[in-house]
């Protein structure tokens, strides 16, 4: 029982929820079942976690009926109802979310029921919302629904404004399209470029044709993720950055917090790849655009900030030797990471700070501070800590280290296959590196020829580094 339907659905209502939900069972309005209302408050009495051994059909079945022989199909039933009841406040529950959804349901019911003064009054008030708000995917889509809805009102009733509504329908219709379609072909050739799988989107190459033409320039979205998708599909192309920044600039706050994010994840992923392929300049570009984020508040999530982006923000600062500012970051922004992640985190990104300025002590005294309760901590700690040994040149810790490091690599089962191959390179050549330090001759030129075509390497920039130094 505790796999069905109901009781998994149960298990995802918040305390609240579950109290709500309670006064829509005994509403007669939505539930005229006793049973119902009575099987749902012999199931509560098993929440939250709804595990137990007598939550089995059989115990429920007697409680409910108040018999010593289970029946079954007749609880089924029961189960069916109460389970529908549950469906049905999950769609008012999504209805309160969506506002729009719930307008739109009572214009046309007032449409139908010809009452339309209060049609026209709800229409116009939410036309003129509608115009108010922040961009999202969902703008366009329910500026053309509202248009529809004034067509079809019009033209029912013999009305000639159906003809300007007609045409603000299909201008709508058009931009519902193309900000989806533009959105989805970035996706698309996104996944193209990294996964190096194919996709059959035939229309596109006619709707960039006829973007550059300069077609909807002027509309924010269909600008942005046509510059956007200009960046995917011409990266070498540097002026379509240069002129997605601009729009950017522009527009950010006239989109919503959770399409910006999806947005600035396109810009920010142009700026890495630019950085894998040798363009360092592009670091600085993606520093500013993590600026931008933590100024515009797009980062965050219900005040949150994930302990990735915490960790990649100290990178890129790191990176662009931004060390006042990442150590601001830093103490700025801790308390804004989920409690369960937040010592390790700011632990680690510290140790990483201190590294970069050659305060290895502090470095290492953080590191030992951390918990190994996430496997990337562990493995970052670790990778980290190798680092420290090596530029202090205290090698009997770096040979022990390597060893322990080999063996969690082996056995670990919660490191995927890449993880376990890159680590295990820098590993290896970290120890190839000390044992040149003690004096062991190493062809530099070979070795730099094997790392650089093998690529697959944890922090191959500083290795890289460290190679050019013994040569």
């Amino acid at each position: 029982m505790q796999h069905t339907k109901l009781i998994v659905l149960l298990k995802s209502l918040t305390t609240w929820e579950l109290k709500a939900f309670e006064k829509l069972v005994r509403s007669p309005f939505y539930n005229v079942n006793e049973n119902v209302d009575e099987l749902y408050f012999i199931i509560k009495k098993f929440a939250p976690a709804y595990i137990d051994d007598e939550l089995n059909l059989e115990h429920i079945s007697k409680l409910l009926f108040k018999s010593k022989k289970a029946q079954l199909t007749k609880l089924r039933y029961v189960m069916t109802d109460l389970t529908r009841l549950l469906e049905k406040f999950l769609v008012m529950l999504s209805l309160e979310k969506n506002n729009n959804t719930e307008k739109k349901l009572l214009l046309n019911m007032l449409n139908e029921r010809n009452a339309d003064k209060f049609f026209q009054i709800h229409l116009t008030e939410s036309t003129i919302q509608q115009k108010l708000k922040p961009l999202d995917m969902q703008f366009y889509e329910t500026a053309f629904q509202l248009e529809e809805m004034q067509y079809e009102f019009d033209s029912s009733r013999k009305n000639r404004k159906s003809d300007d509504a007609l045409q603000n329908l299909s201008d709508n219709l058009d931009l519902f399209y193309l900000t989806r379609k533009l959105k989805y072909s970035c996706e698309i050739t996104n996944r193209q470029n990294i996964l190096n799988v194919q996709y059959n989107n035939p229309i596109i190459k006619n709707v960039i044709s006829f973007l550059n033409d300069g077609n909807y320039k002027d509309v924010p979205l269909v600008a942005i993720y046509h510059t956007i998708l200009l960046t995917l599909s011409e990266p070498d192309n540097e002026k379509h950055f240069v002129r997605l920044k601009q729009l950017l600039q522009k527009h950010t706050r006239q989109i919503t917090q959770k399409e910006n994010r999806d947005i600035y994840a396109f810009a920010q992923n142009y700026c890495i790849r630019k950085v894998n392929t040798g363009k360092t300049n592009f670091l600085r570009e993606l520093f500013e655009l993590y600026k931008t984020v933590l100024t515009e508040k797009i980062i965050f999530d219900n005040k949150q900030i994930s302990h990735a982006d915490f960790k990649n923000i100290c990178a890129i600062a790191i990176r662009v030797n931004e060390l006042k500012w990442a150590e601001n970051f830093i103490a700025e922004h801790q308390f804004k990471l989920p409690k369960d992640l937040r010592n390790n985190s700011v632990n680690y990104n510290m140790a990483r700070l201190h590294f970069a300025k050659k305060e290895y002590k502090q470095a290492v005294r953080l590191l030992t501070q951390i918990e190994f309760t996430d496997v990337y901590y562990h493995l970052d700690s670790k990778s980290l800590l190798l680092k420290v040994y090596y530029e202090t040149e205290n090698l009997q810790p770096l040979y022990s280290l390597i060893s322990a490091f080999k063996i969690y690599l082996k056995r670990s089962k919660l490191i995927s296959d890449y993880q376990r191959l890159v680590y295990k390179n820098l590993v290896t050549y970290v120890k190839k590196f000390a044992s040149v330090k003690e004096g062991k001759k190493i062809d530099i030129k070979l070795l730099s020829k094997e790392i650089e075509a093998e690529k697959n390497i944890a922090d191959i920039g500083w290795l890289k580094e460290k190679l050019n130094e013994l040569q």
